[in-house]
């Protein structure tokens, strides 16, 4: 894609980077990221541009800048809507300040809106930048850790994994959570692989043959000179009461000798409705970013609350992005919702509302106090706010 002038006296377009190239991507993301650019890195990013998964900006036949680019289904309201992830987005110290990294996003947002992907989703490094592109927080990831000794939860005993069987069924408990929650990733076989390699794996069977209600994967990590081990739960869910007992009494079985379990949760976490003292401590996170993009196909795919049905008119202040601008009216009945066109509009958003309502992050009202919600009737609003309400969107998997 050609681009217009940065405003630098550079003219950029975008392409997927070629094998060749990989030296050149592991160099810039070692600068960007402070690793190193050895021969291993080089095979990642050789991996990644076989796949297509890497996009460059290129001026006059030079790579200036990339990132990598893919495309990765999320369940909101119990419904899987296609998400544009970006990550990795990599510019070297002598190209900085010369657009290379907004050019490489407007040309994704168009790119992912024609590729018919409802939202765009990343973990920012910078907000700035991101938020003048429409970009707006939109959900966290979040670390916790509780004392083992503080983990007195009386529930059932796991066992440890034992063959495929179980590991099918640790597969659909995982999805079996992720429906009911917000955001939730759905995990390619690349993923899966990457949690099999956890040194322990526990589960607890579920009441019906082949079936689990919970599992854990995790590790030990030991800070140096302590003879105490912390727990790194690396994944983990619960469907049941009896499951999230068990997840926790799994934690105070290493009280003896584990110090501590470090996991990633939602905001709040669900560990601490087991425990009589607010013992789960914050240990670390940060806010991912989301952008709308085809938004037809986001509402179209996403779930709604069953028993709400009504209509709102509404339209996107979306500069860089005109097909997502409306106006719109939003129809929910059954579960389901549907955007179409519309004459006018009640409700106005700046682009970087849409992502935090689409999620249930930030309310109308919060979003209205921040200027990016630009009007609205308080009935409108009201309606919008049942319309995307649902668990706190989460993420877990960093990516």
């Amino acid at each position: 894609m050609r681009l217009r002038p940065t405003g630098c006296g550079v003219t950029l377009s975008t392409r997927p980077l070629e094998a060749g190239e990989a030296a050149g991507a592991a160099r810039r993301a070692a600068l960007s990221f402070g690793s190193q650019p050895d021969e291993e890195l080089v095979e990642q990013w050789r991996a990644r541009i076989a796949s297509g998964q890497v996009i460059g900006a290129v001026d006059d036949g030079e790579v200036l800048g990339h990132c990598r680019v893919t495309a990765v289904d999320h369940w909101f309201g119990g419904r899987r809507v296609p998400t544009q992830h970006i990550a990795s987005v990599a510019v070297p110290p002598e190209h900085r300040g010369r657009g290379v990294a907004s050019a490489l996003m407007r040309a994704l947002i168009i790119d992912g809106q024609r590729a018919g992907l409802g939202l765009s989703l990343l973990f920012p490094a910078t907000t700035r930048l991101y938020r003048k592109l429409g970009w707006e927080h939109a959900g966290a990831l979040q670390s916790y850790r509780l004392d083992a000794r503080r983990a007195t939860v009386g529930g059932p005993v796991m066992r440890a994994v034992d063959g495929d069987g179980d590991w099918a069924a640790i597969l659909a408990c995982y999805e079996r959570c992720a429906r009911a929650t917000t955001a939730a990733a759905v995990r390619d076989d690349e993923l899966w692989q990457r949690r099999r390699e956890a040194p322990y794996a526990y589960v607890l069977p579920g009441a019906t043959a082949g079936t689990v209600d919970a599992y854990v994967l995790f590790a030990h990590a030991h800070a140096p000179g302590d003879w105490q081990y912390t727990i790194q739960v690396e994944d983990w869910a619960a469907t049941t009461a009896d499951g999230l007992r068990a997840v926790v009494g799994l934690v105070a079985a290493h009280g003896t000798v584990g110090k501590d379990a470090r996991f990633r949760d939602g905001v709040p976490d669900r560990w601490s409705l087991l425990l009589g003292e607010p013992d789960v401590r914050p240990d670390g996170g940060m806010f991912w970013m989301a952008r709308g993009l085809d938004l037809p196909t986001a509402i179209a795919c996403r779930g709604f609350p069953p028993g709400l049905s009504g209509t709102a008119t509404l339209a996107v202040d979306d500069p860089l992005l005109d097909a997502a601008s409306g106006p719109w009216r939003l129809e929910v009945a059954a579960g389901e919702g549907r955007l179409t066109p519309a004459a006018d509009a009640e409700v106005m958003l700046d682009a970087r509302a849409v992502g935090p309502l689409f999620t249930g992050f930030r309310s109308p009202a919060e979003l209205a106090v921040a200027g990016v919600l630009l009007r609205g009737s308080q009935e409108a609003l009201a309606w919008l706010t049942g319309a995307f309400a649902g668990p706190p969107p989460t993420l877990v998997d960093f990516f």
